[in-house]
């Protein structure tokens, strides 16, 4: 349903995977999560800005979490390093803008 025809359909189905993950992130397999962070470079902004909030909490809501020894180091500095990490891995260079867009709000 995610890469439903009906861009509302596949809005609302990242943003119900985004609302399981936040309960329960054993259910989802990396298979089922990966076709979602690809979405993050969808052209539909909508979409992608769904797709960046599931990023979000799966990839990035751990960072967020300060441990003893960066206690110096800025609390955005994780962030920063998983997402561009995210964007090497991704491997889909030419659409930087969109994974801009789709994490505009997050953080």
């Amino acid at each position: 349903m995610t890469v439903d025809c009906e861009y509302e359909v596949a809005v609302q189905a990242v943003k119900l995977l985004t609302a399981i993950l936040k309960f329960s992130e054993r259910i989802l397999e990396d298979k089922d999560c990966e076709n979602i962070y690809e979405l993050v470079y969808h052209s539909h902004r909508q979409i992608s800005q769904a797709a960046g909030e599931f990023l979000n909490q799966k990839l990035f809501h751990k960072a967020e979490q300060p441990s003893n020894s960066s206690k110096r180091r800025s609390q955005n500095t994780a962030f920063m390093y998983l997402l561009v990490q995210f964007f090497i891995e991704s491997e889909l260079h030419e659409h930087a803008t969109y994974l801009v867009d789709s994490m505009w709000d997050q953080h």
